[in-house]
Protein backbone atom coordinates (compact mmCIF):
# COMPACT_ATOMS: atom_id res chain seq x y z
CA UNK A 1 0.00 0.00 0.00
CA UNK A 2 1.19 3.26 -1.18
CA UNK A 3 2.53 5.96 1.47
CA UNK A 4 -0.54 8.19 1.07
CA UNK A 5 -3.13 5.52 1.27
CA UNK A 6 -1.91 4.48 4.55
CA UNK A 7 -2.22 8.20 5.77
CA UNK A 8 -5.79 8.57 4.51
CA UNK A 9 -6.79 5.18 5.50
CA UNK A 10 -6.27 6.19 9.29
CA UNK A 11 -7.29 9.63 8.80
CA UNK A 12 -10.58 7.80 8.21
CA UNK A 13 -10.92 5.61 10.17
CA UNK A 14 -10.27 7.78 12.77
CA UNK A 15 -13.47 10.56 10.99
CA UNK A 16 -15.77 7.45 10.98
CA UNK A 17 -19.37 8.24 11.58
CA UNK A 18 -21.41 5.25 13.00
CA UNK A 19 -23.77 3.76 10.80
CA UNK A 20 -26.66 4.13 12.63
CA UNK A 21 -26.33 7.67 12.42
CA UNK A 22 -26.25 8.36 8.98
CA UNK A 23 -29.41 7.21 7.31
CA UNK A 24 -29.52 5.12 3.68
CA UNK A 25 -31.15 7.55 1.24
CA UNK A 26 -34.89 5.98 0.76
CA UNK A 27 -34.70 7.61 -2.80
CA UNK A 28 -32.39 5.44 -4.21
CA UNK A 29 -33.10 2.01 -2.40
CA UNK A 30 -36.25 2.86 -0.44
CA UNK A 31 -38.06 -0.58 0.25
CA UNK A 32 -37.98 -2.34 3.49
CA UNK A 33 -35.75 -5.44 2.58
CA UNK A 34 -33.15 -2.73 0.60
CA UNK A 35 -32.72 -0.84 3.57
CA UNK A 36 -32.88 -4.15 5.82
CA UNK A 37 -29.88 -5.79 3.40
CA UNK A 38 -27.98 -2.10 3.76
CA UNK A 39 -28.23 -2.10 7.61
CA UNK A 40 -27.53 -5.57 7.79
CA UNK A 41 -24.60 -5.27 5.78
CA UNK A 42 -23.23 -2.21 7.75
CA UNK A 43 -23.59 -3.96 10.90
CA UNK A 44 -21.35 -7.08 9.52
CA UNK A 45 -18.88 -4.49 8.91
CA UNK A 46 -19.66 -2.33 12.20
CA UNK A 47 -20.12 -3.89 15.06
CA UNK A 48 -19.10 -7.41 13.68
CA UNK A 49 -15.84 -6.31 12.06
CA UNK A 50 -16.29 -8.41 9.11
CA UNK A 51 -14.51 -6.94 6.00
CA UNK A 52 -16.54 -9.39 3.43
CA UNK A 53 -20.69 -9.49 2.89
CA UNK A 54 -22.48 -11.21 0.34
CA UNK A 55 -26.48 -10.38 -1.11
CA UNK A 56 -28.45 -12.63 -2.46
CA UNK A 57 -31.64 -10.85 -4.01
CA UNK A 58 -33.85 -11.73 -6.38
CA UNK A 59 -33.31 -10.27 -10.12
CA UNK A 60 -35.38 -7.31 -10.93
CA UNK A 61 -35.77 -6.71 -6.85
CA UNK A 62 -33.21 -4.00 -7.06
CA UNK A 63 -29.57 -5.00 -6.05
CA UNK A 64 -27.42 -2.30 -8.09
CA UNK A 65 -29.99 0.34 -6.11
CA UNK A 66 -29.12 -1.36 -2.93
CA UNK A 67 -25.12 -1.13 -3.29
CA UNK A 68 -25.88 2.16 -4.72
CA UNK A 69 -27.04 3.15 -1.91
CA UNK A 70 -25.07 1.71 0.58
CA UNK A 71 -22.23 3.26 -0.97
CA UNK A 72 -23.62 7.07 -0.68
CA UNK A 73 -24.12 6.16 3.06
CA UNK A 74 -20.40 4.66 3.29
CA UNK A 75 -19.23 7.93 1.90
CA UNK A 76 -21.54 10.15 3.96
CA UNK A 77 -20.48 8.42 6.88
CA UNK A 78 -16.71 8.93 6.14
CA UNK A 79 -16.27 4.56 5.71
CA UNK A 80 -15.99 5.08 1.99
CA UNK A 81 -13.76 7.62 -0.37
CA UNK A 82 -13.49 5.61 -3.59
CA UNK A 83 -15.08 2.64 -4.30
CA UNK A 84 -15.17 0.17 -7.31
CA UNK A 85 -17.99 -1.83 -8.98
CA UNK A 86 -17.03 -4.98 -11.34
CA UNK A 87 -19.43 -6.74 -13.96
CA UNK A 88 -18.71 -9.34 -16.08
CA UNK A 89 -19.87 -8.03 -19.00
CA UNK A 90 -19.69 -4.28 -20.61
CA UNK A 91 -23.88 -3.74 -20.90
CA UNK A 92 -23.89 -4.69 -17.23
CA UNK A 93 -21.00 -1.92 -16.75
CA UNK A 94 -22.52 0.59 -19.07
CA UNK A 95 -26.12 -0.27 -17.06
CA UNK A 96 -24.75 0.73 -13.44
CA UNK A 97 -22.63 3.75 -14.76
CA UNK A 98 -26.03 5.16 -15.70
CA UNK A 99 -27.63 4.07 -12.08
CA UNK A 100 -24.69 5.74 -10.35
CA UNK A 101 -25.05 8.82 -12.72
CA UNK A 102 -28.93 8.83 -11.79
CA UNK A 103 -28.44 8.39 -8.07
CA UNK A 104 -24.95 9.95 -6.73
CA UNK A 105 -23.52 12.41 -9.91
CA UNK A 106 -21.63 13.97 -7.27
CA UNK A 107 -19.43 11.18 -7.14
CA UNK A 108 -18.28 11.57 -10.46
CA UNK A 109 -18.63 7.74 -11.97
CA UNK A 110 -15.76 6.59 -14.44
CA UNK A 111 -16.49 3.53 -16.52
CA UNK A 112 -13.29 2.20 -16.64
CA UNK A 113 -14.01 0.45 -19.82
CA UNK A 114 -14.21 3.46 -22.46
CA UNK A 115 -12.24 5.86 -20.17
CA UNK A 116 -9.00 4.44 -18.51
CA UNK A 117 -7.58 7.97 -17.08
CA UNK A 118 -10.10 9.98 -15.72
CA UNK A 119 -10.51 10.64 -11.87
CA UNK A 120 -13.60 10.08 -9.41
CA UNK A 121 -15.16 8.35 -6.53
CA UNK A 122 -16.55 5.92 -8.35
CA UNK A 123 -15.00 3.47 -11.22
CA UNK A 124 -17.26 0.80 -12.86
CA UNK A 125 -14.92 -1.55 -14.64
CA UNK A 126 -15.43 -5.46 -16.22
CA UNK A 127 -12.89 -8.10 -14.84
CA UNK A 128 -10.67 -8.13 -17.94
CA UNK A 129 -10.07 -4.42 -18.03
CA UNK A 130 -9.56 -4.09 -14.04
CA UNK A 131 -6.71 -7.45 -14.51
CA UNK A 132 -5.30 -4.71 -16.88
CA UNK A 133 -5.09 -1.70 -15.06
CA UNK A 134 -3.98 -3.53 -11.82
CA UNK A 135 -0.53 -4.27 -13.84
CA UNK A 136 -0.90 -0.97 -15.56
CA UNK A 137 2.47 1.13 -14.14
CA UNK A 138 3.48 4.23 -15.46
CA UNK A 139 6.35 5.99 -14.14
CA UNK A 140 6.93 3.28 -11.84
CA UNK A 141 4.03 4.15 -9.72
CA UNK A 142 0.74 1.75 -10.42
CA UNK A 143 -2.46 3.90 -10.94
CA UNK A 144 -4.52 1.47 -8.60
CA UNK A 145 -2.40 0.72 -5.19
CA UNK A 146 -3.69 -2.02 -3.15
CA UNK A 147 -5.61 1.04 -0.76
CA UNK A 148 -6.77 2.46 -3.93
CA UNK A 149 -10.35 1.25 -2.75
CA UNK A 150 -12.45 1.24 0.07
CA UNK A 151 -15.01 -1.06 -1.03
CA UNK A 152 -15.58 -3.27 -3.77
CA UNK A 153 -18.63 -4.27 -4.94
CA UNK A 154 -18.52 -7.74 -7.30
CA UNK A 155 -22.05 -7.87 -9.37
CA UNK A 156 -23.24 -11.39 -10.07
CA UNK A 157 -20.75 -12.79 -7.46
CA UNK A 158 -21.84 -16.55 -7.92
CA UNK A 159 -20.19 -16.87 -11.68
CA UNK A 160 -17.42 -13.93 -11.61
CA UNK A 161 -15.44 -14.60 -8.72
CA UNK A 162 -13.39 -17.72 -10.05
CA UNK A 163 -9.78 -18.71 -11.69
CA UNK A 164 -7.84 -15.41 -12.30
CA UNK A 165 -10.19 -13.01 -11.33
CA UNK A 166 -9.91 -13.51 -8.00
CA UNK A 167 -6.82 -12.15 -8.30
CA UNK A 168 -8.50 -9.01 -7.68
CA UNK A 169 -10.15 -9.25 -4.61
CA UNK A 170 -7.23 -10.89 -3.22
CA UNK A 171 -4.94 -7.23 -4.15
CA UNK A 172 -7.28 -4.45 -3.12
CA UNK A 173 -7.37 -4.38 0.73
CA UNK A 174 -10.75 -3.23 0.89
CA UNK A 175 -14.11 -4.03 2.16
CA UNK A 176 -16.00 -6.28 -0.17
CA UNK A 177 -19.76 -6.79 -1.09
CA UNK A 178 -20.83 -9.55 -3.29
CA UNK A 179 -24.15 -9.69 -5.15
CA UNK A 180 -26.21 -12.34 -7.13
CA UNK A 181 -29.58 -13.28 -7.70
CA UNK A 182 -28.36 -17.07 -7.54
CA UNK A 183 -30.98 -18.76 -4.87
CA UNK A 184 -28.27 -19.52 -2.07
CA UNK A 185 -28.90 -23.49 -2.32
CA UNK A 186 -27.89 -23.29 -5.81
CA UNK A 187 -24.62 -20.93 -4.94
CA UNK A 188 -21.22 -22.70 -5.78
CA UNK A 189 -19.60 -23.26 -2.29
CA UNK A 190 -16.50 -21.37 -3.13
CA UNK A 191 -18.82 -18.12 -3.22
CA UNK A 192 -19.20 -18.13 0.15
CA UNK A 193 -15.90 -19.60 0.84
CA UNK A 194 -14.29 -16.27 -0.66
CA UNK A 195 -16.69 -14.07 1.68
CA UNK A 196 -15.59 -16.28 4.50
CA UNK A 197 -19.62 -16.86 5.01
CA UNK A 198 -21.34 -20.38 6.11
CA UNK A 199 -22.28 -21.93 3.33
CA UNK A 200 -26.08 -20.88 2.67
CA UNK A 201 -25.98 -18.22 5.00
CA UNK A 202 -25.03 -14.78 3.07
CA UNK A 203 -24.96 -11.44 4.46
CA UNK A 204 -29.01 -11.03 3.85
CA UNK A 205 -31.24 -12.18 1.37
CA UNK A 206 -34.48 -11.90 -0.49
CA UNK A 207 -35.59 -13.87 -2.84
CA UNK A 208 -38.34 -14.56 -5.80
CA UNK A 209 -40.68 -16.47 -3.45
CA UNK A 210 -40.64 -13.72 -0.97
CA UNK A 211 -40.35 -11.27 -3.97
CA UNK A 212 -43.36 -12.84 -5.23
CA UNK A 213 -45.61 -13.03 -2.03
CA UNK A 214 -44.89 -9.42 -1.10
CA UNK A 215 -45.84 -7.90 -4.24
CA UNK A 216 -42.83 -6.97 -5.43
CA UNK A 217 -42.51 -9.45 -8.73
CA UNK A 218 -44.76 -11.23 -10.42
CA UNK A 219 -44.37 -15.36 -11.08
CA UNK A 220 -41.92 -15.95 -13.71
CA UNK A 221 -44.12 -16.76 -15.97
CA UNK A 222 -46.66 -13.86 -16.45
CA UNK A 223 -43.71 -11.81 -16.03
CA UNK A 224 -42.17 -13.72 -19.25
CA UNK A 225 -45.41 -12.77 -21.09
CA UNK A 226 -45.53 -9.24 -19.54
CA UNK A 227 -41.90 -8.12 -21.47
CA UNK A 228 -42.82 -10.06 -24.75
CA UNK A 229 -45.75 -7.70 -24.35
CA UNK A 230 -44.32 -4.18 -23.46
CA UNK A 231 -40.73 -5.33 -25.13
CA UNK A 232 -39.07 -4.07 -21.30
CA UNK A 233 -36.96 -7.69 -21.47
CA UNK A 234 -37.27 -7.11 -17.12
CA UNK A 235 -39.70 -7.05 -14.70
CA UNK A 236 -39.70 -6.17 -11.01
CA UNK A 237 -38.31 -2.87 -9.38
CA UNK A 238 -35.25 -3.16 -11.81
CA UNK A 239 -31.72 -2.89 -10.28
Amino acid sequence: MKKDELMLLHQRRDTRRALADVESDAKIAGYFYQARAIRRIGEAFEKDHQRKTLLVMSMGAGKTRTAIALIDQLMRANWVKRALFLADRVALVNQAVGAFKKHMPQAAPVNLVTDKQTEGRIYVSTYPTMMGLIDDVQNGVRRFGTGHFDLVVIDEAHRSVYRKYRAIFDYFDSLLLGLTATPRDEIDRDTYSLFELERGVPTDSFDLDEAVAGGFLVPPRAAVREMKRSGTGRFGIGN
